[in-house]
């Protein structure tokens, strides 16, 4: 069964976050377990500055599982990216993220995901097929170094306003055949999606046997149903290709952060149903993340 995360920002960010909640982990993860979330996101940029058995305890006590960490910021903020430029970031960037693998590995459970988003850096556009040589090379670096620790990775496509390589699903797909490793798999986000893929519905289909994790927010980067985008039928085609890991909200905390984490979970909850854990077992310990079906882990 599909179920549905919040992502929270944590307090080492110093720019605002697509989150509803940032800053204060123990507060944010009451309200949203209090809103029948059932998991968390953490959008973080340096995990050395967080108090990662704190985390979990703090996740436990509200019987939420953390799904993913997510490092957006460690280029957004930092400028670290595994392909850039200057060769020292290169370096940089690839240390960095070996310390979420590390952190991930340390006090959470097997199986938990950190996503490569714009951390991958942005590649030369004068040189595409180095560009792309040189990512997977480095995917395949971190994700052997991930593999022992049981940490996965999700390269998610983003739109070409933001990077200038692995745009598409279509994108991500091929790099994840690339690459080639049992660790190393896509999260797709609706957002970028509908900016870039000639069809939604039809992108989930193709990367259904290496889609582990979704992002959702509606087209105006605000919580589902608030614009455009038909989630009745994104949810419905998720169901269709079997998947049931976690969609998870990276969204504008617009209006404000409270109503907008309750909007976002209302509009979902009309298209996924509460787990039956939440009534069932309700003091269960966290894991990291279970994985979807359609993922193959």
């Amino acid at each position: 069964m599909i179920k549905i995360a919040s992502m929270v920002g944590t307090p080492d960010l110093e720019m605002p976050s697509l989150a509803a909640y940032s800053g204060d982990l123990p507060a944010a993860f009451a309200k949203l377990a209090g809103l029948g979330y059932d998991g968390v996101e953490l959008m973080t940029k340096d995990p050395s500055k967080l108090d990662g058995a704190a985390i979990r305890r703090w996740l436990d006590e509200h019987n939420l599982k953390l799904t993913q960490l997510c490092t957006g910021h460690v280029w957004g903020e930092d400028k670290l990216g595994l392909l850039h430029a200057d060769a020292r970031h290169n370096q940089e960037a690839m240390k960095r993220l070996k310390e979420f693998v590390d952190f991930a590995a340390a006090y959470f459970e097997p199986g938990l995901l950190v996503n490569i988003g714009r951390s991958r850096g942005e590649g030369d556009p004068g040189q595409s097929q180095k560009s792309l040589d040189s990512f997977a090379a480095a995917f395949g670096e971190l994700a052997d170094y991930a593999l022992p620790k049981q940490v996965y990775l999700t390269l998610e496509p983003i739109t070409s306003t933001l990077t200038k390589f692995i745009i598409t699903t279509q994108d991500g797909v091929a790099m994840c055949q690339r690459v080639n490793r049992p660790n190393f798999g896509l999260m797709l986000d609706v957002y970028h999606m509908n900016i870039e893929d000639v069809d939604i519905y039809q992108s989930f289909r193709e990367a259904q046997d290496c889609c582990w994790h979704v992002h959702v927010c509606d087209n105006n980067r605000k919580w589902p149903g608030s614009a455009h985008l038909d989630f009745a039928k994104i949810i419905g085609t998720l169901n269709e290709i079997g998947y049931d890991g976690f969609v998870s909200t990276e969204m504008l905390p617009w209006p404000d952060p409270d109503t907008a984490a309750r909007a976002a979970i209302e509009s979902l909850r009309r298209f996924i149903p509460m787990p039956s854990a939440h009534f069932a077992n309700p003091g269960k310990e966290n894991a990291g993340n279970p994985g979807a079906k359609n993922s193959g882990r």
